[in-house]
């Protein structure tokens, strides 16, 4: 699942809303309505502030920085404690920079931001929204963990790039590594296709990506646009791997490929999208309904020519049909013929 680049510069922007905020409040001064700090600039008309660290700033927020920005209706919280949160409508912009692609600025939207400086923990809640360029992540909450570089989204948690979407109730990244764990059910769709599974793992770093559990894949108009085969073939098995890189993708545990009225299954499938070579092994049963079969121990197929070979040990059943019984023609005589035999 792609959606991930676009929460990785949250945490250096949360960071700058941390520091800004911890030293805006430790002035301790109401009357204040700007204060720079740095490079940042942190803006309020009116902020009220007790002796136990407890403050509250009641009017328009709004911070800025030479590459980001953040605004929200109102603020409180306790700068002896280190606690920030914005309230209401919070906007968070950042323009990124980095040593590859030019990337598009991101934003986070939500409807509460809390920071805890001391704990390095920053919590987004109420219709939480991040967006950069194509790719847009939604959900309830989004707890970030800057110790452990650990981000997670919980409660209906919606990401979409462009035609392709996914959802889930939970999703665990790291900012650091590009690690990814959904540990519940999670389900997936585009154009050509769609998927699910109890729970998933990926390395978005490295383009590794793998679905475990009651894993099904349908796959809409066949394997080869070019087929004459358009029906919807459907995946099954215990675990699928999947290798952006390097195009491939390995099935393993009961596996079962059916389209129409036609099913293969072995424990094992193999698929290099760059050969277009698939392989089934370790014991393949193919039956075409009602009453073709066959057997054999691997199969080899062209995903583009539609070319197959079965190897080892091959074995294939078929119904035989004996042709009908007719009745013997009579001669004029009133004697039958004998009937013409049938090859």
């Amino acid at each position: 699942m792609s959606f991930h680049s676009s929460i990785r510069a949250l945490p250096s922007l949360i960071l700058i809303l941390c520091s800004a905020a911890v030293v805006t409040i430790a002035s301790q001064s109401p009357a204040l309505a700007v204060v720079q700090v740095g490079k940042f600039t942190i803006n309020f008309e009116l902020g009220d502030f007790k002796r136990n660290g407890d403050f509250v700033v009641p009017g328009r927020v709004t911070g800025l920085s030479p590459d980001g920005d953040f605004r929200a209706d109102r603020a409180i919280g306790n700068y002896q404690r280190g606690q920030v949160t914005l309230i209401g409508h919070v906007v968070l912009h950042q323009r990124l920079t980095s040593a590859g692609p030019p990337q598009p600025p991101m934003t986070l939207t939500s409807d509460q931001f809390h920071i805890d400086s001391k704990l390095k923990i920053y919590t987004a809640t109420g219709n939480v929204r991040v967006v950069q360029g194509t790719r847009t992540l939604v959900s309830d909450t989004a707890v970030l963990n800057d110790a452990t570089h650990d981000m997670t989204f919980t409660g209906n948690v919606h990401v979409q790039d462009r035609d392709r979407i996914m959802d889930s109730q939970e999703v665990h990244y790291n900012t650091a590594t590009g690690s990814l764990v959904i540990p519940v059910a999670v389900n997936g769709r585009s154009a050509d296709g769609d998927f699910k599974a109890d729970r998933a793992s990926g390395d978005q770093h490295g383009g590794i990506f793998s679905l475990y559990g009651n894993v099904i894949v349908h796959k809409f108009g066949g394997i080869n646009k070019n087929s004459p085969s358009r029906d919807p073939i459907t995946l099954q098995c215990d675990q699928l791997d999947i290798n952006t890189q390097t195009k491939q993708y390995d099935a393993n545990g009961h596996v079962r490929v059916s389209q129409a009225n036609r099913i293969i299954t072995a424990p094992h499938l193999s698929l290099n999208d760059t050969t277009h070579v698939a392989t089934m092994s370790g014991g393949v049963h193919g039956q075409e309904l009602p009453d073709k079969t066959f057997d054999a121990a691997q199969l080899l197929y062209n995903t583009q020519t539609e070319d197959f070979k079965a190897l080892g040990g091959v074995r294939v059943t078929f119904p035989y049909r004996r042709g009908g019984a007719k009745p013997s023609p009579t001669s004029s005589s009133g004697v039958k013929a004998s009937p013409t035999p049938k090859p």
